[in-house]
């Protein structure tokens, strides 16, 4: 837990001053970051899969979007894109281009490592399609009445 927050907070504040986002919206891409590192941690840690706890941790940075750039008047995507840089599934796809180097170099021809490789290709892109449909939804329906509910 205290290792996805530390996460969450490195990497959310790393990215946004790699992105040149506003001072004052810097709090706030912390805060999602680490929502976003413990909301999938911790659905992970229940039982679902990566799949399902990326798509609820990047809902959450799309609801939350919506709350903070209603409320400071900046561009969604200035938040979006720095808190959801936690959620990358680095290790899956590490795995999959090492295996798909190793495929089309010969060094290795095995049954395994092709389905192993198509593996966490398929997961890697599940993943990301997770991140983008959760950011997305609340972003294109709730965002015609945000002005209305908040």
């Amino acid at each position: 837990m205290i290792l996805s927050i530390f996460s969450g907070f490195a990497i959310s504040l790393g990215f946004a001053i790699f992105f040149n986002a506003p001072k004052r919206a810097l709090l706030p891409i912390i805060l999602m970051g680490v929502v976003a590192a413990v909301v999938k941690t911790q659905m992970m840690a229940y039982g679902f899969s990566l799949e399902v706890s990326t798509f609820a941790a990047s809902f959450c940075i799309g609801l939350l979007c919506l709350y903070f750039s209603a409320k400071q008047h900046i561009p969604i995507l200035v938040y979006a894109i720095s808190s959801s840089i936690v959620l990358v599934p680095t290790i899956n796809a590490y795995k999959a281009i090492i295996g798909l180097i190793q495929i089309s170099t010969h060094q290795i021809m095995s049954q395994e490592l092709i389905i192993q490789s198509l593996h966490y290709s398929l997961k890697t892109w599940l993943v990301f399609g997770a991140i983008a449909i959760g950011i997305v939804l609340p972003t294109q329906f709730i965002g015609k009445y945000r002005f209305r509910l908040l």
